[in-house]
């Protein structure tokens, strides 16, 4: 079964999920003025369940955002509903998924800001990096916005989120690892700016 985007269902509900992240972990921004204009490919790390609405909260309410979410958690036609609506759409991380391809693509050529983790799963520190984010950045010709986010969050801990400066990847470099590399070091090392 289908389920659909909701813009105006997103519009609305990232405020609200921004004030329940703001009283639970409490978090500050640092960076918006870098995100750019338009669509782009926006890759946060990823080390825990709560890094995915962090990075949708970190963007704002403002912009349209989807973002790639692995196939299992639409199984719950609850959860698949609410996560559609907000803009997650399903990818098969077992192979390559041309519908989530597609979707991705068409979402940055429409201005959208494409939320897609590079390392594929939650990690701890800097681990591989996947292909997917360098490949759809470099087919769509969109700029890449690397996101910070820090790690062993719990209650009350003063989450920081850094968006870095947007970047184009090399036209010239045929290897998407490579590429996928340097997106992940570019990401870590906004470390250094907490």
């Amino acid at each position: 079964m289908k389920y659909k985007y909701r813009r105006w269902f997103q519009w609305l509900a990232i405020p609200f999920v921004a004030l329940a992240l703001h009283i639970y972990f409490g978090f500050k921004v640092r960076g918006r003025e870098n995100i750019p204009a338009g669509g782009c490919v926006v890759c946060p790390n990823h080390v825990q369940l709560s890094d995915p609405p962090l990075a949708a909260a970190a963007l704002g309410h403002k912009v349209p955002l989807r973002l790639m979410a692995k196939k299992e958690l639409f199984e719950k036609k609850w959860l698949a509903w609410l996560i559609a609506a907000l803009g997650a759409f399903p990818v098969d991380r077992g192979g390559a998924d041309i519908t989530a391809i597609k979707t991705a693509l068409a979402s940055v050529k429409e201005g959208k800001k494409l939320i897609i983790f590079p390392e594929g799963t939650r990690s701890t520190g800097e681990g591989e990096a996947k292909k997917g984010a360098a490949m759809l950045a470099v087919k769509s010709r969109a700029p890449i916005l690397p996101m910070y986010i820090s790690e062993n969050k719990s209650f009350r801990c003063g989450v920081q989120i850094v968006i870095g400066k947007p970047f184009m990847p090399d036209p010239n470099q045929k290897d998407y690892g490579v590429i996928a590399d340097d997106i992940l070091h570019r990401i870590y090392a906004l470390k250094e700016e907490i």
